[in-house]
């Protein structure tokens, strides 16, 4: 514990926020590991809600609760940062014993199974979707379109089809013929 942190917090808070910490926090029960968040979450609140007030009092938004306004709130601000610090680490104790936070994959598990699937997609062959075969390999497949060669339209210098354009093209030209 840092001497800010002592110097922020109560005896009774002191206490909480030392349980909340390994290896004492492994060391509770259920039902004590429970109770450490309810009472931690009990005081974080005091904590903020002395800190929204004290800030309000200082900007002159609300009268003073005692006989002179609040001029800072920082004490009380650390003190909830502590606390908070503490009912965070305590939740995630609570959420790992409950199976809650799904450990995450270690780099030598994600490398083993990016090994795994790039085999698997080896082995397969590329061109079998759902088992059945696809165009390029397969000798039943239609051969696709005919050669272009002998469907291709005949295209006359004026860039009409055929002689659809002819006379226009000519007259356009300036040509008579």
């Amino acid at each position: 514990m840092t001497p800010e942190e002592k110097r922020a917090l109560n005896q009774d808070e002191q206490d909480l926020s030392l349980t909340a910490r390994q290896p004492r926090l492994a060391e509770l029960s259920d039902n004590d590991l429970s109770d450490l968040i309810r009472r931690l979450r009990d005081r974080r609140d005091r904590a903020r809600d002395i800190a929204n007030r004290q800030r309000r009092e200082a900007r002159g938004k609300a009268a003073p609760r005692g006989d002179v306004p609040a001029q800072r709130n920082d004490g009380t601000k650390t003190k909830h940062d502590y606390l908070s610090a503490a009912l965070r680490r305590a939740t995630a104790e609570s959420k790992k014993r409950k199976g809650g936070a799904p450990r995450a994959a270690t780099q030598a598990q994600l490398a083993r199974k990016a090994a795994d699937l790039k085999a698997a997609a080896a082995e397969a062959d590329s061109m079998k979707e759902d088992g059945g075969p696809l165009h390029p390999r397969d000798p039943d497949a239609d051969k696709g379109k005919k050669n272009l060669e002998d469907t291709a339209r005949i295209k006359y210098p004026s860039g009409a089809f055929e002689h659809a354009g002819e006379k226009p093209a000519r007259e356009r030209s300036g040509h008579r013929g």
